[in-house]
């Protein structure tokens, strides 16, 4: 049922889950009246940081539990009755034994959404602030609208090129964990 309930907005078109949080997020939204029914005082969210991080968030969940949830369930149960038996608790289980065998799959989920974010365009357009701009809103700007070719190139290589290191370090830790695991 989880499952079913992640995937599920990813059958609904982006732009559509924005004009939903639009509507919630809005100056006579949900959010503010249920602030005003509580006898405080409504908030500015729509068109700030805040908005867009939300409608971000709400987009790209799903790509980052996934690939946790497929790296967890690759986790054999006995190890972790072996960490209980051993004596640890939850805490310790956790730190000790799920989070290093989930690495791969927290790592390849961080690289998906930052993958996917730094290329987001409608979410930011609709719901932040003119003054504050994300890559891919300064890029089509300076690609269609200033014409300016050079700087819309460049700030594109940049984005590529950190992208590219990030995804080498990632492969590297990923290798380096995997090393660290295997008995010798």
């Amino acid at each position: 049922m989880g499952l079913f309930l992640l995937i599920m907005p990813l059958m609904v078109s982006a732009v559509i889950r924005v004009f939903g949080w639009i509507v919630i997020l809005g100056r006579k939204g949900l959010v503010n009246q249920a602030l005003v029914a509580l006898g405080l005082e409504p908030v500015k969210l729509l068109y700030t940081e805040t908005a867009v991080v939300i409608g971000l968030v709400n987009i790209f969940v799903p790509f980052m539990v996934l690939p946790i949830m497929a790296s967890i369930e690759r986790i054999s149960p006995s190890l972790e009755e072996a960490a209980q038996n051993l004596g640890a608790d939850w805490y310790r289980m956790f730190q000790r034994v799920i989070l290093p065998l989930s690495l791969p799959g927290l790592i390849s989920g961080c690289l998906l959404v930052y993958s996917l974010s730094i290329s987001a365009f409608v979410t930011p357009a609709l719901m932040g602030s003119p003054r504050e701009r994300m890559a891919g809103q300064q890029i089509y700007d300076e690609v269609l609208v200033s014409f300016n070719w050079p700087g819309a190139s460049s700030l594109s290589l940049t984005l590529v090129l950190v992208t590219v290191a990030l995804m080498f370090g990632a492969l590297f830790a990923t290798r380096h964990s995997g090393r660290r695991e295997k008995p010798s």
